[in-house]
C-alpha cells in the first residue's frame, strides 16, 4: 500500500513537472489570448484600413516573456505577406515593434531627416534648458517624403525624442520645472512627438549613471511623481 502511495507520489511530481516545463516553454493560455487582443487593438487603430489575418499558433519566448505572434497582409491583388510581431506576455501586454512600418522605412531618408531633427531639437531646447546634452530621434519615412526635416513634418508615425541632461546639483523639483520647459519647447514647435523620453546623468569616478528619469507625451501634465 505504502509503495502504491509513493508511486502515486512520485507520478504526481512528474506531472506537475512536465506541465511546469510546458508552461514556461509554451506559456499561459489566457495571457496569449490576451496579448492576441492587444495585437488586435494596435493593427485596428494603426492600420484600419489593412486586410490581415492572425495565425492562430503563437511562439512562445521563455527567455523574454514575448509572444511571437504572425500577421498576413493581404493586398487588393491577393499577394499576402507574413510579419513577425512580438506581444509582452504581461499586463499591459504591450506590442514590442512595428514590422509593417519599419519594413516600409526608407533607411536612407530617414537617417538624414533624423540628424536634421536632433540638430534643429537640441538648438530649440539648449536656449531655456542649456544643460540639454544631445538628443536622439526615431524619425521613419517611407521614401523620400521630404528634402529636409522640419517641425511641420508629418512622419507615418509621430516620434520618439530620447534626451540626455547633465543632472549636476539640481533637485527634482529643478529637474521636474525643466522637463516642463522642455514640452512647452516641443509643443510650441507643435513638433509631431508621441513621446519624450529625458535621462538625467552624473558623471562618478569617470562613469556615468542615470540617477532620474522623465517620460512624458505632448497632452501630458507632469508632476513630481513622473520624476523617477
Amino acid at each position: 500500500m505504502k509503495k502504491k502511495i509513493i508511486y502515486s507520489l512520485i507520478a504526481f511530481s512528474l506531472i506537475a513537472a512536465i506541465v511546469f516545463a510546458y508552461m514556461q516553454m509554451s506559456g499561459n493560455t489566457t495571457d496569449k489570448h490576451k496579448a492576441k487582443e492587444s495585437l488586435e487593438a494596435f493593427l485596428q487603430q494603426t492600420y484600419p484600413d489593412m486586410d490581415y489575418e492572425i495565425k492562430r499558433s503563437a511562439g512562445y519566448g521563455w527567455t523574454d516573456g514575448t509572444y511571437r505572434f504572425h500577421v498576413v497582409k493581404k493586398d487588393p491583388i491577393g499577394v499576402e505577406t507574413t510579419y513577425p510581431f512580438y506581444v509582452s506576455a504581461l499586463e499591459p501586454y504591450e506590442v514590442y515593434s512595428d514590422t509593417i512600418h519599419e519594413s516600409n522605412i526608407d533607411k536612407e531618408a530617414s537617417e538624414k531627416l533624423n540628424a536634421e531633427a536632433e540638430r534643429y531639437i537640441l538648438t530649440l531646447l539648449k536656449e531655456k534648458v542649456p544643460q540639454v546634452d544631445s538628443v536622439v530621434t526615431d524619425v521613419g519615412v517611407y521614401n523620400k517624403v521630404a528634402e529636409e526635416w522640419t517641425p511641420q513634418l508629418k512622419t507615418p508615425k509621430p516620434i520618439l525624442i530620447t534626451l540626455e541632461i547633465e543632472k549636476g546639483d539640481l533637485t527634482k523639483e529643478q529637474m521636474l520645472q525643466q522637463s516642463r520647459e522642455i514640452q512647452n519647447q516641443l509643443n510650441s514647435e507643435s513638433i509631431d512627438y508621441y513621446l519624450a523620453e529625458v535621462g538625467y546623468s552624473s558623471v562618478v569616478n569617470g562613469e556615468e549613471t542615470y540617477d532620474y528619469y522623465v517620460s512624458f507625451t505632448p497632452e501630458q501634465e507632469l508632476t513630481i511623481r513622473d520624476v523617477d
